[in-house]
């Protein structure tokens, strides 16, 4: 009997860590959102898509956690983890019960011990902002779960036609439709199942499948592997499945005994039995993605004898674009994701008309063919896959415009935006600088900054026009959903801006910003740093123990606050007729409250400010004074008395964390 390899739900320790830290334990590269993907493989199994777009994440600075169904500590640890290359994590999670994550819904007891497991990484990887990745139906729930409670979004990436797949439980087809219907993002490889789920959700995006150009085209070269084999050889490599017609194989391989067929992969199906006893036909196994190349080289003709049906119909076969990077020609059935590269490969059915296609290429002398083909993968890369799938996830969340307004103090503002581009791993937004007339180097940073990065704009102001009518010169050019104001003296932590976001989820709440060290009211709390080093420690500290916390406030200083656009649009812009700077923030408190929403201090989102940077140089000459009083006349005239603020330096209780 051919060796099987079957399905197994086992726990493999191996490379793995029970729950120790630290495995790059700190947050996501710069920049960089962090991925947790919910896999439908393990990553030892045959190397494809799901393997090639997560490492293209680790690739481009993102932290990966690639959730293994079939891999679980085996005591009582919420989960396992190891790595796998740098910023790629292989992720097991505790279950008290072992299902079939391909017949069986999640039940209520593995979700419970599932949520547990993810909170622990969580919290013990820093995960502040990241993506779901959901590759297999069965992780609907958990991925749910997890968007109600982090605030994180849902790409499912439907790489199969799940309705007709062999042995798939019901139970599963019904979670792929809440899911598709439910998620943020649906992903497709190819265009027939494009057309099943654009329907249901209006975000289906097509990311076909590719190749690593690259790799494969620099290893496919002479070597000893298959030297005992005699040519013509006939090639094939993937799953050994039931999608594969090996009856059609065998008829060939009885028809053309001159010829050696070679499959390489794991055998799932006793189908495959009608291939014993054939002298000219070698079944090797599973082999190393890293010898694919190595064995591509000695093939002379590629095939891929699928059976058609609604499961094979619906497949981009990722061994096609890995034929192509070495220009091999190759014979398939006419599957209709192939349709469109027919000028690249030639369609057969049945024996008859496969070995006069296989006949006809053997035969091929002509080299624009083969170089046609390699040049048509190399336009198929994974790394132009990449691109397009994290545009789509990207796209898939709000957009966020950043207003820093600066004037002076190069150095504040270059501290505060480089914290922001460096901090800030929510995966969609812009920063807008407005500068108001500086003359002390600022422009020359900006400008810098404008070249250095596409979603940075800037605007040069001839003279100070205030604070008020600076942020809202920028919030008349802001396209994002979300709109934050933020002074040139702050810095912001890693979570910053998912923190304030997940308060703006709730409608009730206008106008949220963050505890501070610097501050006029109850926003100012006790710090337990000295350094700005030890910033992120601090805050990572309050985000732990205090999320999800708020309370209403009588004004938002806005040295950090966000709101909805919704909000502005019922809110309108800021009153220009505070001079320069002061009130303002009380002023716009106020309307956003007439405005019937509530305006709120998050207590799990810290901003360090420095304060004051730019009013301190005027106090000497009284014009700080002189600007204030008119300023608090003014308010008056519009609100009556002003009170001035409770400085209490940290609510009731408040301690140093």
């Amino acid at each position: 009997m051919i060796l099987r390899v079957l399905r197994q739900a086992g726990t493999r320790t191996q490379d793995m860590r029970a729950k120790q830290v630290p495995l790059s334990s700190g947050h996501a590269s710069t920049g960089c959102f962090d991925v947790i993907c919910f896999a439908n493989i393990g990553w030892s199994a045959r190397y494809q898509r799901p393997q090639q777009l997560m490492q293209q994440f680790a690739n481009h600075g993102h932290r990966v956690f690639y959730v293994d169904p079939a891999i679980y500590p085996r005591g009582g640890e919420p989960y396992v983890i190891g790595p796998i290359s740098e910023r790629l994590l292989e992720v097991g999670l505790r279950t008290s019960v072992r299902q079939d994550c391909y017949a069986d819904r999640m039940t209520t007891q593995t979700l419970s011990d599932h949520e547990g497991a993810v909170r622990a990484l969580v919290r013990d990887f820093r995960i502040r902002s990241a993506v779901l990745i959901v590759q297999l139906p069965y992780w609907a729930s958990l991925a749910r779960r997890l968007r109600q409670a982090q605030g994180w979004r849902v790409a499912y990436d439907c790489m199969d036609e799940w309705d007709s797949f062999p042995k798939i439980g019901k139970a599963l087809i019904e979670e792929e439709r809440a899911l598709v219907a439910e998620c943020d993002l649906v992903t497709v490889t190819g265009s027939v199942l494009l057309a099943k789920w654009e329907p249901a959700n209006p975000n289906c995006v097509l990311v076909r499948n590719g190749v690593d150009n690259r790799f494969f085209s620099s290893k496919c070269a002479p070597n000893e592997l298959l030297s005992e084999i005699a040519h013509p050889i006939i090639g094939y490599y993937g799953a050994l499945a039931e999608w594969v017609d090996f009856d059609l194989i065998a008829r060939i391989a009885d028809a053309r005994r001159d010829w050696s067929f070679v499959l390489i992969g794991d055998v799932f199906t006793d189908e495959a039995d009608v291939l014993q006893d054939r002298p000219n036909v070698h079944l090797l196994g599973l082999k190393p993605y890293a010898d694919m190349p190595r064995y591509l080289y000695h093939f002379d003709v590629c095939i891929i004898p699928f059976k058609l049906n609604k499961v094979t119909h619906a497949v981009d076969p990722v061994k096609f674009y890995e034929y192509m990077s070495a220009g091999k020609p190759t014979v398939a059935v006419p599957l209709l994701e192939l349709k469109p590269y027919e000028r690249y490969l030639e369609f057969a059915e049945g024996p008859a008309e496969f070995i006069a296609s296989i006949e006809t290429a053997l035969k091929e002398t002509d080299t624009a063919a083969e170089r046609s083909r390699a040049a048509f993968a190399q336009q198929n890369d994974w790394t132009s896959r990449f691109e397009v799938y994290k545009r789509a996830v990207t796209n898939c969340h709000p957009l966020v415009s950043i207003i820093i307004v600066t004037h002076e103090n190069v150095d504040l503002s270059r501290l505060c935006v480089e914290s922001v581009l460096s901090s800030t791993s929510y995966p969609r937004y812009e920063v807008i600088v407005v500068d108001n007339s500086s003359s002390d180097g600022t422009r020359n940073y900006l400008r810098y900054l404008a070249r250095r990065h596409v979603h940075v704009r800037i605007i040069l102001n001839d003279h100070n026009r205030g604070f008020a009518a600076a942020n809202n010169q920028a919030l008349a050019e802001a396209l994002g959903d979300y709109l934050v104001l933020l002074n040139n003296d702050t810095v912001v932590p890693h979570g910053w801006l998912e923190g304030l976001l997940r308060h703006l989820t709730d409608e009730s709440i206008g106008l949220v910003g963050p505890v501070t060290n610097f501050a006029g009211n109850e926003a100012r709390i006790a710090v337990g740093y000295d350094d700005l080093s030890e910033m992120q420690s601090f805050a990572d500290r309050r985000a732990d123990i205090r999320k999800g916390r708020s309370f209403d406030i009588s004004m938002l200083a806005m040295f950090c606050v966000a709101f909805r656009r919704d909000v502005l649009d019922r809110v309108g812009f800021l009153d220009e007729g505070y001079q320069v700077g002061l009130f303002e923030d009380d002023d716009y408190s106020m309307r956003v409250r007439e405005a019937g929403f509530r305006v709120v201090c998050s207590e799990d989102v810290y901003v360090h400010h420095f304060g004051q940077a730019a009013f301190k140089k005027l106090i000497p000459s009284g014009e700080y004074q002189r600007i204030w009083n008119a300023n608090q006349a003014y308010y008056e005239r519009k609100w009556g008395i002003w009170k001035p603020h409770s400085r209490m330096g940290g609510r009731p209780g408040e301690t140093v964390e």
